[in-house]
């Protein structure tokens, strides 16, 4: 099988993302269909429990497949500014889908939060933060509880202050118990979480700075976060 740049697995079926063109295959490895939706998709991950995918495109497009019909359920176009390549992931009940975006500057990111049956925006969250910066999201499969990662800059048009991790609050849209984390930490949980979004193909790692570390260590969110609690 070629070597994509995403590359994503469930019971049923395998998907890989190589910019153009989206493969999707059974579970013997059979090609069933190519996607040519939108360029430069690159990530993706599946819905819990479902064999419903969504698919990133770095150019500002989402799409969403059906793979049992191998159809497109809905595409959208969250902007047409380039370089969207922040993290993004499904709850762990399915319900909803959370999408790092940057719809109105390349510097200025926001959270919007979609509903997973009709893939429609339901909520946006700090669209009118300058100095918060996120980056990749992930959810506690058992608790359900959303952890961030980000920086922070000394003001709206400065540069990294600090990186942070943190849990999310949507009822409240903001950040809580927030963790301030050195340059050399941060970088490594940015580059590790880009990694792990890529799938953890070969393809990604090539381009990434992990690729020149002499040992890779395994790590979350999450277990950053627990241990800059203590």
């Amino acid at each position: 099988m070629r070597k994509f740049w995403g590359f994503y697995k469930n019971e049923s079926y395998s998907v890989g993302c190589n910019g153009g063109i989206v493969y999707i295959y059974n579970s013997d490895g059979k090609e069933l269909a190519k996607f040519k939706d939108f360029p430069y998709a690159y990530s993706a991950a599946f819905k819990p429990h479902s064999n419903i995918i969504a698919v990133k495109s770095t150019e500002g497009y989402l799409g969403f497949y059906d793979l049992d019909s191998l159809s497109l359920i809905k595409k959208i176009t969250v902007t047409r500014i380039g370089a969207q390549d922040e993290g993004f992931a499904f709850t762990p009940d399915g319900k909803y889908f959370y999408n790092i975006e940057k719809p109105v500057d390349s510097t200025q990111t926001q959270l919007s939060i979609y509903d997973a049956e009709a893939f429609e925006k339901v909520n946006t969250l700090f669209a009118d933060e300058e100095k918060m910066v996120l980056d990749s999201i992930e959810f506690d499969a058992e608790t359900g509880i959303a952890y961030v990662l980000g920086f922070m800059r000394d003001d709206a048009d400065g540069v990294f202050a600090y990186g942070f991790v943190g849990k999310l609050d949507v009822e409240n849209g903001s950040v809580t118990e927030l963790h301030s984390l050195d340059k050399k930490r941060y970088d490594y949980l940015h580059w590790y979480k880009s990694w792990e979004e890529s799938g953890f193909t070969e393809k990604s790692l090539e381009y990434s700075p992990l690729k020149r570390m002499e040992h890779i260590v395994e790590t979350s969110i999450k277990e950053v976060f627990e241990d800059t609690k203590s």
